[in-house]
């Protein structure tokens, strides 16, 4: 069981952040468990909400290189939960797709846009000294400033996110245990449901 409990929506006080729970069990994202988690502080709740509902779905770079950064970040760090949603799934069902992802800097399955999008997660989440003088020049040939300032905060936002979550200890389907311990009603979504 996660360190820090699970609360049911009829524990969330805040009428935003109580539908919000509702209906990350119902379609199983984000993750259920997490977002009851971060329900104990409405202004976490509300920050990490609005924060990945503007940035993963809007913002100047396109989602499908969002999303296939996501999934690096979830397979190479990691991250269990989040390898099991979107994307990141096809790759941890499919040896050879995930060990292309893995080996990006050799791979010939991926456009020099994304490699430069991986070598630019890695010296976020691995080594920020990585990042000399050399790779900025790429960066810049590639990308805009203001695509670069939005890349490097999904690098982090999804990075961090990940590492905080893998630290609680929390794990799919321990929302719905809780409740079941204490007979509350809702029910959260299977794991089948779960994608972005």
């Amino acid at each position: 069981m996660a360190h820090i409990s699970y609360r049911s929506p009829a524990e969330v006080e805040d009428p935003q952040c109580r539908e919000w729970l509702e209906t990350a069990m119902r379609h199983g994202k984000p993750g259920p468990e997490f977002q009851s988690i971060r329900s104990h502080v409405p202004g976490v709740m509300r920050s990490f909400t609005e924060t990945r509902a503007w940035i993963y779905h809007e913002g100047v770079l396109d989602f499908e290189l969002k999303e296939l950064v996501r999934a690096y970040i979830a397979l190479s760090g990691s991250c269990t939960y989040c390898s099991n949603q979107g994307v990141a799934r096809e790759f941890s069902q499919d040896r050879e797709k995930l060990d292309e992802l893995l080996a990006h800097h050799s791979s010939e399955a991926y456009t020099p846009r994304q490699r430069l999008a991986f070598r630019y997660a890695d010296a976020i989440m691995w080594n920020p000294d990585d990042a000399d003088d050399a790779m900025w020049g790429d960066l810049h040939a590639e990308f805009t400033e203001e695509e670069l300032v939005e890349l490097g905060y999904w690098i982090g936002f999804t990075f961090g996110g990940q590492r905080w979550l893998r630290t609680l200890g929390s794990s799919q389907g321990q929302l719905q245990a809780a409740m079941d311990e204490r007979n509350d009603t809702l029910t959260v979504a299977g794991p089948s449901r779960v994608s972005d």
